[in-house]
């Protein structure tokens, strides 16, 4: 599939659909949530996408309402292993919120554009991607989504999950035009890796969308101290901003797994819908 999703595809029963697609599995194992959430929206239509940036050709997951629109949409920034089954379904729960969600792969310069999340190669391959490669691939994921016409051209947000949520706050600093952005325990300052050559807390002046930031205060990755001096920052340059610590979540509370914490995956995603309506969606221009 390349470009849009097919008229023929957006005529199939959702049953049918979704068995094509093989939506509910996921390595072996059911994803609980935000599957179960996903599968209660009945008008939504997802599939793999291709699209060309500065470093070649780039795939990603695209997923939206199945009217005509226009709808605001969202770059969805995966965490370090690409895009996994867990990625695709965040991304078609924002499609059943009323968003057209794109999850842009971040391993397509290394392992090809259809390569698919989860493997040790895919998070070897990101460990390779310098930040300025990083922002171009979500550059070219932005102008993709506005050719769509589906899409409001002037209402486009970002959100991002662990690796994903520091380049989050990073594309927040990086594009001037996005209307939104989420980070969900993205760190704040540089871990030691040669290619992160830019530490987002250094950069928060440039921030124009307004910044939700969602963190947990037992991640052992990102100290409370490092999200506190985030805060500050924001508040030092006036920014709009909420950030939101839950004690004794871990890292990647919000993923099904090991440190899922229910209580705060549940409030960080209403935090995050409630956030992404009130400055996108009535942002977005009638017509």
């Amino acid at each position: 599939m390349e470009g849009k999703i097919s008229d023929g595809a957006r005529s199939l029963s959702r049953r049918v659909f979704l068995k094509v697609l093989g939506w509910l599995t996921v390595a072996g194992a059911v994803t609980k949530w935000p599957e179960a959430a996903a599968a209660q929206h009945e008008d939504i239509v997802a599939g793999n996408v291709r699209f060309e940036g500065k470093g070649g050709t780039l795939g990603g997951y695209l997923a939206r309402p199945t009217g005509d629109g226009p709808y605001p949409g969202v770059i969805v920034i995966h965490e370090n292993r690409g895009i996994t089954d867990y990625i695709q379904n965040v991304t078609k729960e924002l499609a059943g919120e009323g968003y057209v969600g794109l999850a842009v792969n971040l391993v397509s310069r290394g392992l090809g554009p259809d390569y698919p999340g989860g493997s040790d190669d895919a998070l070897k391959a990101l460990g390779k991607l310098s930040d300025a490669e990083a922002m171009e691939d979500l550059d070219a994921g932005m102008e993709f989504l506005k050719k769509q016409s589906v899409v409001f051209t002037n209402s486009i947000g970002c959100m991002g999950f662990c690796m994903g949520g520091r380049f989050s706050l990073l594309f927040a600093e990086h594009r001037k035009d996005l209307r939104a952005a989420v980070v969900f325990y993205g760190r704040p300052v540089n871990a030691y890796s040669q290619t992160q050559t830019t530490s987002p807390l250094d950069e928060v002046a440039e921030i124009n969308a307004p910044l939700l930031g969602l963190y947990g205060a037992a991640d052992a990755g990102i100290p409370v101290a490092d999200v506190q001096r985030l805060e500050e920052a924001l508040k030092t340059h006036r920014k709009a901003y909420d950030i939101k610590i839950y004690p004794g979540a871990k890292h990647a509370f919000h993923r099904e797994g090991p440190n899922y914490h229910e209580a705060a995956a549940k409030d960080s995603w209403k935090r995050t819908l409630d956030w992404l309506a009130k400055y996108m969606k009535p942002a977005a221009p009638k017509g």
